[in-house]
């Protein structure tokens, strides 16, 4: 008996356990988050098993990690000694502290990139024990759904106006939609790949259309975005396989979707949507529009780096909001400075902390990196990561400890190419193809 229970236990330390237990917790406790998220980094990097690579997929990896290492040593630079950044921004104390907040945030993401381009693997426990992932956002988006509906009609005023629906959970909206498009890309692709056992398929469904419906309701256009490309995408792929079976799953997926803009939220969602587009089209007021303030910040944002002829190697490391502000009054935008935003855009946030390079190698590397699936094809881990490059051109995910965490789980399941059940490899192959 004990000697099957201490194999057991060993069977769970490598598997990605701790990584979902962060996951799960990043709701309610962060710190406890965290810890989570530390014990994964050890975990796979004293009891990581490893795994071959093609030349491609080492390149990629280490592409990376190189790339956030000069990301992460140019926030430092910036407030220290300005060799690698275009100057120095407040050397102070209270710059340093909050450099190395940013660099503690982005820390694990490198140190994992590393571990995994050297071939290190935990097994994963997504499509084995997916409610494990799954059910806290069930929990968290249903009772938020219930709170909405509570309150109905304040709320959806708020939705015309711009501003998101209040959840029971301490992370920021747009990355806890983007946690729930990931979710609901990685179950579909667990189905689609027949990675989810059979008699769980039907459970698996129920779970998916759950937190798509949520996800309507509550409204926040970034994780739609993440949800609609990387969705669309595997279906196209798995229609080109069986045209028929997913001919028919494509209409009533269309039918679906016609039922969902039925819901106010979505709807009042929708027509903000239209009415920001419009306003910025015309160059009108978007003092309330949040698209509208983004393009105006992509705007600078882009002025900024055209204006530096360094950008391609460097950027101003932790002075981004600093310079953001100086571009916004030297091109003298029609916003108030209360309404003058950040980047919102994790690509020319990057672009902007560290050099364009750095932002092109982090987008470019990541199509080569993931392993191919049993139809011999990267497509579907390829669509999540387009997906995600899509929904980060939205939102600046990788500033945030939540969206940190969502990447990381989505290196973890790409790249993952063993699927812990029973101790044993679900997956007849053991190397990355």
């Amino acid at each position: 008996m004990w000697p099957n229970k201490a194999e057991e236990i060993r069977s769970w330390l490598r598997t990605d356990i701790l990584l979902w237990v962060s996951f799960a917790f990043i709701h309610v406790s962060p710190a406890i988050a965290s810890l989570g998220l530390g014990g994964y980094v050890l975990q796979l990097m004293l009891l990581g098993e490893r795994v071959e690579m093609n030349a491609a997929q080492k390149l990629a990896g280490w592409g990376i990690f190189a790339v956030l290492l000069w990301n992460v040593l140019s926030l430092i630079d910036s407030v220290t000694l300005g060799w690698i950044t275009v100057g120095v921004f407040d050397s102070g104390e209270v710059g340093l502290n909050v450099a190395m907040s940013k660099v503690l945030l982005k820390l694990p993401f490198l140190l994992i990139c590393g571990l995994m381009a050297s071939g290190r693997r935990l097994n994963t426990i997504f499509y084995s024990r997916w409610p494990l992932a799954i059910l806290p956002l069930i929990w968290i988006s249903v009772s938020s759904v219930i709170h909405y509906l509570q309150h109905r009609g304040f709320y959806d005023q708020m939705v015309l106006e711009s501003k998101p629906i209040p959840l029971y959970s301490k992370v920021y909206h747009i990355e806890f939609s983007v946690m729930l498009g990931a979710a609901v890309l990685f179950l579909l692709r667990g189905v689609l790949l027949d990675w989810i056992a059979a008699r769980y398929k039907k459970m698996a469904w129920m779970a998916t259309a759950t937190l798509v419906l949520c996800m309507h309701i509550l409204g926040t256009r970034t994780g739609l975005v993440l949800l609609y490309i990387g969705g669309s995408l595997m279906w196209l792929e798995r229609f080109y396989r069986t045209p028929k079976f997913f001919l028919r799953l494509g209409a009533l997926s269309l039918l679906l979707l016609a039922m969902l803009l039925t819901i106010p939220s979505t709807r009042n969602r929708l027509v903000n949507t239209l009415e920001d587009f419009n306003t910025t089209q015309s160059g009108g007021d978007v003092t309330h529009q949040s698209f509208g303030q983004r393009w105006i910040a992509w705007k600078t944002a882009v002025h900024l780096l055209k204006s530096d002829g360094n950008s391609i190697f460097m950027g101003s490391g932790m002075g981004v909001d600093e310079n953001l502000r100086r571009g916004y009054e030297k091109l003298d935008v029609p916003l108030a400075e209360r309404h003058r935003i950040g980047v919102h855009n994790q690509w020319l946030e990057t672009a902007l902390q560290s050099g364009c390079l750095s932002a092109l190698g982090l987008l470019v590397f990541g199509f080569f990196l993931f392993q191919k699936d049993r139809n011999n094809s990267n497509f579907s881990g390829n669509s999540i990561w387009l997906a995600l490059i899509a929904a980060m051109m939205f939102e600046s995910v990788l500033e945030r400890q939540a969206g940190v965490l969502v990447v990381i789980v989505a290196f973890q399941v790409l790249m993952g190419e063993k699927i812990w059940q029973n101790s044993k490899i679900k997956n007849e192959d053991t190397l990355i193809n």
